[in-house]
């Protein structure tokens, strides 16, 4: 017995939901294990800050740390696969790092809690750019709360900043990376 056209056009708003919800899953999948390092990264640097703010050079060498990691991370997940990263990956970090760079020169933060919350916000920008591009609402939903307890522990809590962070910011992106592992 043949399909009408109403079982057919059913058919393929199916396959259409199944396709968008299989991407969104792999894309949370390849993210987990991004947000769990930097979340570790997040909770070990905010807490020097606190413990040892003389320390700066920790976010620094903690920085290094966590982009290898991402890159490591990246690789093995690439392994086997048909390569789709090129040169404009390592150009848009540069652009990044440049554009944060020139920022802070014309802008300087005057106290450490402006830098602590800087970053924080603008990941939750490309959490959220992330997930409006790729339909994926919960790495949208995580930009916006990351966004949000950093703005509160900005304005609420000045001085537990950093302690603050360490434990809502980087325990907030532990949690979501298991929380998208969990798709």
């Amino acid at each position: 017995m043949p399909m009408t056209t109403n079982e057919a056009a059913e058919t393929l708003r199916d396959i259409t939901r199944t396709e968008r919800r299989s991407a969104s899953a792999y894309g949370y999948g390849e993210a987990s294990p991004h947000l769990i390092l930097w979340g570790l990264v997040w909770a070990v640097g905010y807490t020097f800050a606190w413990l040892r703010p003389q320390w700066n050079w920790t976010w620094l060498a903690l920085a290094v740390l966590g982009s290898l990691g991402s890159f490591w991370i990246g690789a093995r997940a690439r392994a086997g696969k048909r390569a789709g990263y090129d040169w404009r990956f390592g150009a848009t970090f540069a652009a990044v790092f440049l554009f944060i760079a020139a920022l802070f020169a014309v802008m300087p933060p005057h106290t450490n809690n402006q830098a602590g919350a800087f970053f924080p916000i603008l990941v939750a920008l490309g959490y959220a750019l992330v997930g409006i591009w790729a339909r994926g609402w919960r790495m949208t939903l995580l930009g916006a709360a990351v966004a949000a307890l950093t703005l509160f522990g900005f304005f609420a809590l000045p001085a537990q900043f950093a302690p603050w962070m360490a434990v809502v910011g980087g325990g907030g992106l532990i949690l979501g990376g298991f929380w998208l592992r969990s798709v």
